[in-house]
């Protein structure tokens, strides 16, 4: 009898394991937007990216992610990066045109400054 209880026991352990590993496999992974900016930020330098922020919190399932960053650029100006992380890995990103960065104003004629 207690052979039993202890086969019955350890077959209520690996069922319970298996119900919470499966039900941990469907739930997506949430990414931090800081950590994927900083990797991010690594590969765009060369183009004149000078920092990056993304969304805060990137849900990655088994079908990939969609998230959108800002990039600033060197030159004062921003752009909006909208990345897509593909179920094999891939990662495609479409830029959109960078804002115009404001043009310096000309200071009022009695500004000590401006003279």
């Amino acid at each position: 009898m207690l052979g039993a209880m202890r086969t019955l026991a350890a077959w209520l352990f690996i069922a319970g394991v298996a119900a919470v590993a499966i039900w941990l496999a469907r739930t997506p992974t949430v990414a931090d937007g800081r950590a994927v900016a900083a990797d991010r930020i690594e590969e765009f330098r060369k183009d004149g990216v000078t920092s990056m922020e993304c969304d805060d919190r990137i849900p990655i399932g088994r079908n990939g992610a969609a998230f959108t960053c800002i990039a600033a650029l060197g030159n004062g100006a921003t752009q909006v990066v909208d990345f897509t992380l593909k179920s094999d890995g891939a990662l495609v990103w479409k830029p959109q045109p960078p804002t115009r960065t404001p043009s310096p104003r000309k200071p009022a004629s009695r500004d000590p400054r401006g003279k």
